[in-house]
């Protein structure tokens, strides 16, 4: 039998109920429809999913250059 553990939405707070987590299970949340990823188990933990081919900007790419 599944277990049914609940987790909180990183994007809008809302409850997202995973029966049977596993790292790396991607979820969409049922309030904002975001696509989520178990990061862990243990507690139930969910974090943004990102699409494989996309790859996400390293920090420094999002600063803007001094005096310019």
């Amino acid at each position: 039998m599944e277990t049914l553990q609940v987790a909180k939405c990183p994007v809008c707070g809302g409850l997202v109920e995973v029966a049977g987590p596993w790292v790396g299970l991607e979820v969409e949340c049922p309030e904002c429809g975001e696509v989520l990823r178990v990061v862990e188990t243990q507690p139930l933990k969910l974090y943004y999913a990102f699409d494989p081919d996309e790859e996400p900007l390293l920090e420094e790419e999002h600063r803007v250059p001094r005096g310019e």
